[in-house]
């Protein structure tokens, strides 16, 4: 891993974390899921690099490395999206493939979509495409991490207390 680089390019008013491998002149690009970082990429960005291509996985606005936006709600997907082709400016990439996972997924398939002349092709995983808007979060089930999570201080809580297996001990 220490072979992957690590830059940061400024893009709608916030430093973005870039993390990038490899010399060749077509790009791929990671996109992480949630609650994650580019670090979910790690091995599957130096093999798209050893097999002679340039991958690139940036942490999205207010996750790991990159800046945290000012105010919480500029972390739509729109916002999300709206970033990378700026990213990419930056970075003097014309066109992509891009792999999406999970949350990463959502934000490929709108990229992909409101961009395609930036676009080589895409993958993703562990989301279908849904056409329209994003709204399943509203009928997520009680108690999946999305929706738990999206109460201020709730990742926080859940993380400083972690059950083990068949006991109510904490772990710390």
């Amino acid at each position: 891993m220490e072979l992957i680089e690590h830059k940061y390019v400024e893009a709608n008013g916030l430093k973005h974390h870039v993390a990038e491998i490899g010399s060749g002149s077509t790009v791929v690009l990671f996109l992480h899921g949630f609650p994650e970082i580019w670090y979910t990429w790690r091995y599957q960005m130096v093999a798209v690099a050893k097999a002679g291509y340039r991958a690139i996985a940036p942490d999205f606005r207010g996750y790991g490395l990159c800046d945290k936006p000012p105010v919480h709600e500029d972390t739509t997907f729109s916002v999300l999206v709206n970033d990378l082709p700026l990213i990419l400016d930056a970075m003097n990439m014309e066109k992509v493939f891009v792999i999406g996972q999970d949350f990463g997924a959502m934000v490929a398939y709108k990229f992909v979509l409101e961009h395609p002349d930036r676009v080589l092709g895409v993958a993703t995983l562990g989301v279908p495409f849904i056409p329209g808007p994003f709204t399943s979060h509203k009928t997520l089930p009680e108690g999946f991490y999305v929706s738990r999570w999206n109460e201020p201080g709730r990742a926080e809580e859940d993380f400083g207390s972690v059950k083990t297996s068949g006991t109510d001990a904490d772990v710390r």
